[in-house]
């Protein structure tokens, strides 16, 4: 089993989710501490996580989950190397 890839930071254009607690929220990292909100309040993680998967395989990008205040673990690497 691998280690987790963890960053303070995604990348411009990178797929975020994360949780109010009661839902989960899909958005799209500024690449400069910022993000745009694509979906929210879904209810259910792991619809949230494959809706994340799948916009970020299409668009080439790395996915992230939010771990703690300014800590994200990456779910999905696609993003050309």
């Amino acid at each position: 089993m691998g280690r987790d890839t963890l960053t303070t930071q995604p990348h411009e254009r990178d797929y975020v989710l994360g949780t109010t607690g009661l839902s989960w929220n899909v958005r799209r990292s500024d690449g400069i501490g910022g993000c745009f909100s694509l979906s929210e309040g879904n209810r259910d993680k792991s619809a949230a996580v494959t809706k994340a998967l799948t916009l970020g395989e299409a668009d080439r990008t790395d996915v992230w989950e939010t771990i703690g205040n300014g800590v994200f673990r990456r779910l999905g690497q696609f993003r050309p190397v």
